[in-house]
């Protein structure tokens, strides 16, 4: 008797956590989200550097505005998602600390760039870190669609150091939308 009340308590732990993994926990929004601000400064800065228009080349210190717009519609939705949400899963803690890492990592790359002499490097950096970042939380998560885009969005990062920087703004633009916009794409549909 005492052996079939252990059975049912097992069994009932193991639906209680296969129920969890199916609560969709909302990535889908800020991978799409910020994939497209990233994939918008990095085109924009792309047909800025191949076009002779000067117009769009005096524009070209502007688009780093995308990324405060980004923000400001990361931090609607996820007042939004607290209001919703009771308890945080892990996969979002996952996704909060490894873009938040992410974030830092590349800021502090660009800037050391800025005030160095490798210019040349940052691009590549950032689709390596991108992919990096979307390899290991696939990882995690066990997204393997998300562990694949991660080593195409790597793959695309190493290519870059051979390119001119237009043509690295241009594959730049290509891993977020690898690394970003299709996962998060996906996940929508899927509901993960």
């Amino acid at each position: 008797m005492e052996n079939l009340d252990v059975k049912q308590s097992i069994k009932t732990i193991e639906q209680a956590v296969q129920e969890a993994r199916r609560v969709p926990h909302g990535a889908y929004y800020y991978f799409i989200l910020w994939g497209i601000i990233l994939f918008l400064y990095y085109i924009l800065n792309y047909f800025a550097l191949t076009n002779s228009d000067p117009a769009l080349s005096g524009l070209q210190g502007w688009f780093w505005v995308v990324f405060p717009i980004g923000g400001f519609l990361s931090s609607r939705r996820s007042k939004q998602d607290d209001l919703k949400e009771t308890a945080k899963s892990i996969a979002d803690k996952v996704y909060l600390f490894a873009f938040s890492g992410f974030a830092f990592a590349y800021i502090t790359i660009y800037l050391a760039a800025e005030f160095g002499s490798f210019n040349y490097i940052v691009i590549p950096i950032f689709c390596s870190l991108l992919g990096l970042t979307v390899f290991v939380t696939g990882g995690i998560v066990n997204e393997r669609f998300s562990i694949i885009m991660g080593i195409v969005g790597m793959l695309i990062g190493a290519y870059c150091l051979k390119l001119e920087v237009s043509q690295q703004c241009f594959l730049a633009s290509l891993a977020c939308l690898f690394t970003c916009i299709v996962p998060g794409v996906k996940m929508k549909i899927q509901r993960v």
